[in-house]
């Protein structure tokens, strides 16, 4: 069980756990006051549409907004149900069980987020479900793109966390399927250390053949770092995940 200020995430039916990449997304994804429909592929626990709803009613005080979380994984979306009916953001959010190449909503969305599976090639796990929620066996890069694309509306985004190599990857796709890279945050676990994720903002362009590379586009780009020393936080990871961790 992890605790934090405004919810409860129970995680002993879900394969992937609570982590640093979940809350850096979901403290971070860039929502607008204009934002009304979101999705959360991969939810697992809950987390991530969990973060967005209590941000989407304290950052824009906006209490019509929806957000649909999908998962593949019939355990996670059961207990990612049990997580959200018994927070205070049940009314906002709607679990399925799905693929998102299955998923055809009714209405598009504004913002999508997604903590994705990016391992290729590595070595598979036992555990078959922690083998689909890290692998992209079950969600490739390019069906995370074709499908976010066909789910968003005209000016919709899309926000993932993703290591270095497979986050440039993403980039390097991203243009076949209409998306032009607007922000980018290289995340470093100590001032000494080389980055080793990537916060990913993806926006739907009408101009296809535009290369969504950071040296091409004006896009926003940042550094993050986490950690002084073991448990010693710097002032923006304090600032960016203060409303959600209880001893922030």
């Amino acid at each position: 069980m992890f605790q934090f200020k405004q919810f409860t995430i129970h995680q002993d039916r879900t394969a992937m756990k609570v982590g640093t990449d979940g809350v850096l997304l979901g403290a971070w994804a860039p929502i607008l006051s204009s934002t009304q429909r979101l999705l959360d592929i991969g939810t697992g626990t809950g987390l991530i549409a969990l973060m967005l709803a209590q941000r989407m009613l304290k950052e824009n005080n906006n209490s019509t907004f929806k957000i649909d979380a999908i998962d593949i994984d019939q355990s996670s979306i059961e207990q990612a149900t049990e997580n959200i009916n018994n927070s205070p953001f049940a009314r906002f959010i709607t679990t399925h069980f799905t693929s998102l190449q299955d998923y055809s909503p009714s209405e598009k969305y504004d913002a999508i987020v997604c903590n994705p599976p990016y391992f290729v090639a590595s070595l598979k796990c036992p555990d078959a479900n922690r083998t689909q929620a890290r692998h992209t066996d079950s969600l490739s890069f390019n069906d995370l793109l074709q499908h976010s694309a066909r789910l968003l509306n005209s000016e919709g985004t899309l926000s993932v966390i993703l290591p270095v190599n497979e986050g440039n990857q993403l980039i390097q796709l991203a243009s076949q399927y209409g998306f032009s890279l607007t922000k980018l945050v290289h995340i470093h676990p100590t001032p000494t250390s080389d980055p080793k994720r990537l916060l990913i903002r993806l926006q739907i362009t009408d101009n296809k053949s535009q290369i969504a590379t950071p040296q091409s586009l004006n896009v926003s780009k940042s550094s993050l770092t986490i950690e002084l020393a073991r448990h010693q936080y710097t002032d923006e990871y304090i600032a960016l995940t203060r409303d959600f961790y209880l001893k922030m």
